[in-house]
């Protein structure tokens, strides 16, 4: 018994306020560090005494290396240090290589985390678009669709992603990609059908075809006025991305521009004997392309390189799906509404086309 209270003696001193008194100090903790010795010297572990600088080229590799780090402030740092060295470098000698640079930066697409994919929306922004016209951007257009597949693959990956963060920021960066290299990103194998599915995923519109309707929000946020802003993002993009695929623009050169191309080109066929511009210098020839009439699922993530195949695709497998969702959309008015009918315009625009042109 006599160790027992003993015991509860010494823990209920732990919880006992010790009472001070005027003119004596507070008495130290147990745990009480002593720092008033003075060091001679102090010896960091793995120090480095080389004099010579790492080279921008070692540093930023080192960065993408850091891109695949676990902690999202490391991965956004190496983001920011990444643009501030190319900003500063010439587009004609830049310090890595764009055949190792895009690569790395694409996957980010789908980060996790918000302040990494907005420092690589900025990133990608500030170093293929030129503020100045006379200036050539400092990361190439011809660099950027030579990796259009690969933007395109973590795109579509980002706009069916389960996180609704994720899906909200998707069509930012198709937005970006559509900006810089224009019909490229809707030209290839999976640049108009496989987007075009992605597109009534995001949206929530897989039922309208089948007649089972469509759902009311896609964006799941629970904040009405982020839902809002995401679904006038998405539906502007749409327009963007219908426009760049199906309508074509007629532009009509002037007097001056024929004469200052026939000076450019005085021979009829100069074109077949000048180096090409683009990888695929045949696509014109529509090879590879859809031929039939009636195209099925299945085929309307082939090819599309001209507007014919691509409103083909849509008139067949996906026009039903939109033309209900926009419909389901116009009738909510609003904001969202008016932007839902400007998308509409530019399908009926694109298909009275095209019927025009059958008939």
């Amino acid at each position: 018994m006599g160790s027992s209270s003993k015991k509860k003696k010494e823990k209920q001193k732990d919880f006992v306020k010790p009472k001070l008194k005027v003119g004596k100090t507070k008495p130290k903790a147990d745990n009480h560090t002593s720092t008033s010795f003075r060091a001679k010297a102090i010896v960091v572990g793995h120090q480095s005494l080389n004099t010579a600088a790492p080279t921008v080229q070692s540093q930023l590799k080192h960065n993408l290396t850091l891109l695949n780090h676990h902690a999202y402030t490391t991965r956004r740092d190496s983001l920011a240090h990444i643009a501030s060295v190319l900003s500063s470098s010439s587009a004609s000698n830049p310090p890595i290589s764009y055949s190792v640079l895009l690569p790395a930066l694409a996957p980010l697409i789908v980060d996790s985390t918000a302040p990494v994919r907005t420092q690589l929306l900025t990133l990608l922004n500030n170093l293929t678009k030129s503020k100045d016209p006379r200036q050539d951007a400092i990361i190439p257009v011809e660099a950027i669709q030579m990796h259009t597949p690969r933007f395109l693959l973590y795109i579509h990956s980002a706009m069916t992603h389960i996180s609704a963060d994720i899906r909200a920021d998707s069509t930012n960066f198709l937005s970006w990609l559509l900006d810089v290299v224009g019909e490229e990103a809707v030209r290839g194998a999976k640049g108009w059908g496989k987007t075009l599915k992605c597109w009534i995923v995001l949206l929530g519109w897989e039922g309208a075809k089948s007649g089972k309707g469509v759902r009311g929000s896609t964006i799941e946020f629970s904040d009405p006025g982020k839902n809002k802003k995401a679904s006038l993002q998405h539906f502007g993009v749409l327009k963007q991305f219908l426009s760049i695929g199906i309508v074509e623009e007629e532009v009509q050169l002037s007097y001056f521009d024929i004469r200052n191309r026939s000076l450019l080109l005085p021979h009829q066929y100069s074109d077949a004997y000048m180096m090409p511009k683009t990888s695929n210098i045949y696509g014109h020839l529509n090879i590879f392309g859809i031929l039939t009439e009636n195209v099925n699922e299945e085929d309307a993530e082939g090819s599309a390189e001209d507007c014919d195949s691509r409103r083909r695709i849509i008139t067949n497998v996906f026009e039903s799906s939109l033309r209900t969702g926009l419909q389901a959309k116009l009738q909510e008015g609003g904001e969202v509404g008016r932007a839902a009918g400007a998308v509409l315009k530019v399908l009926d625009k694109a298909l009275k086309t095209d019927n025009n042109e059958t008939t």
